[in-house]
């Protein structure tokens, strides 16, 4: 067989032969290891859930996959606005938060891509979110080409696996305690 478990956990751990797996497959089963939590060699580049504080609300992120792009329940991809040299995806979720300066793109915002071979942000906004103003906020963005871009709640994937952008969705934000605001902003002195 492909996959033989590994006698030397108590875990379910797998051990991959590349000779008896495809890629695409070893990648699959990969993904599905680290969205698991058994293995998680990308841990300090693909945090499952990054939560970034801005004026007292903290934002929740969710881990979608780690090789697809975001896309809205007709499939379509959105609008966005990228920043390189980004170490981690909490630091992606930190600028998409905290690097925009107007509220309008922030209360837009939809999700986050991280590419850690390349160290790109992609910012996810629904389409017509991106203008000419607030594009200056980030090094590039796609608003100018005209393809549909997508609206609405991050629903599905697209080009999964064929892509080294992993895709993480906003699922909400919260109103924090004067004591979590008070400790949030002592940990970035």
């Amino acid at each position: 067989t492909s996959l033989s478990p590994s006698s030397q956990s108590h875990s379910a751990q797998m051990v991959f032969d590349p000779e008896l797996v495809s890629p695409v497959a070893a990648a699959a089963a990969m993904e599905a290891e680290l969205l698991d939590g058994r293995s998680d060699p990308n841990a300090d580049c693909f945090p499952e859930r990054p939560r970034p504080v801005r004026n007292g609300q903290r934002n929740r992120f969710n881990l979608e996959s780690l090789s697809a792009f975001c896309a809205d329940a007709n499939g379509v991809t959105y609008e966005w606005g990228s920043q390189n040299r980004i170490n981690n995806a909490d630091e992606c979720a930190e600028f998409c938060v905290n690097g925009v300066p107007n509220d309008s793109l922030y209360d837009a915002l939809r999700g986050f891509e991280y590419n850690c071979g390349s160290t790109a942000c992609r910012c996810l906004y629904d389409q017509g979110s991106i203008n000419s103003a607030n594009s200056r906020s980030f090094r590039d963005s796609n608003y100018n080409n005209r393809s549909t871009k997508g609206r609405g709640s991050i629903k599905r994937l697209s080009g999964k696996r064929t892509t080294s952008f992993a895709c993480y969705k906003r699922v909400g934000s919260e109103l924090l305690e004067e004591d979590d605001v008070t400790s949030s902003l002592r940990g970035r002195n």
